[in-house]
């Protein structure tokens, strides 16, 4: 008979959509860099490797949450809390990091008029 106390909690549950979002992030950073720069004819087109900088500053910040998670994948629901931040922690790094790198290289978004 087993109580709360000594029932285990398997951490893969909270720990794989974690791994799952940060490594498909890094897999979209990393295809992001072959997508061609834009060149405005008022501005110098930008260096070819204009989006490195971005992928490996958002790639390494996301490494911070997904640790969080890993450490209290095995806790109880007192780190509820810390795995709700590092949740909305990771996801928003990942929609900014890929954002800061395609609009690093000039891609944009046509305008309407």
């Amino acid at each position: 008979m087993t109580t709360d106390a000594t029932r285990r909690v398997s951490p893969a549950p909270r720990v794989v959509p974690a791994l799952c979002i940060l490594l498909t992030t890094w897999v979209l950073l990393w295809l992001a860099q072959g997508v061609p720069t834009v060149c405005a004819l008022a501005y110098p087109c930008p260096d070819p490797d204009v989006r490195v900088a971005p992928a490996l500053l958002f790639g390494g910040l996301m490494l911070v949450p997904t640790a969080s998670l890993l450490l209290t994948a095995r806790g109880r629901r007192s780190a509820g809390w810390v795995r709700g931040l590092s949740y909305t922690v990771l996801v928003g790094l990942a929609v900014v990091g890929l954002g800061a790198v395609l609009f690093s290289g000039g891609f944009g978004i046509p305008s309407m008029f």
